[in-house]
């Protein structure tokens, strides 16, 4: 999945998942539609994983025991 933000990052072997964009003055075709909607179920549970692992904070601080 990569945001439009990251564009310029490639990486070799990875297929890079973006939705279809709307065409201007025209409709996407069903099939599109149905495959932006498969990428955002996709994206949404990783958008969730990832809020769940910054509210835990094991990414951003250090374990002191």
């Amino acid at each position: 999945m990569q945001d439009l933000g990251f564009l310029a990052f490639t990486l070799l072997q990875v297929e890079i998942l973006i939705p279809t964009k709307q065409p201007r003055d025209q409709e996407l075709t069903w099939e599109q539609h149905v495959a932006n909607q498969a990428l955002h179920c996709r994206r949404l549970r990783i958008e969730h994983v990832n809020s769940s692992v910054k509210r835990c904070r094991i990414v951003k601080d250090r374990l002191r025991l």
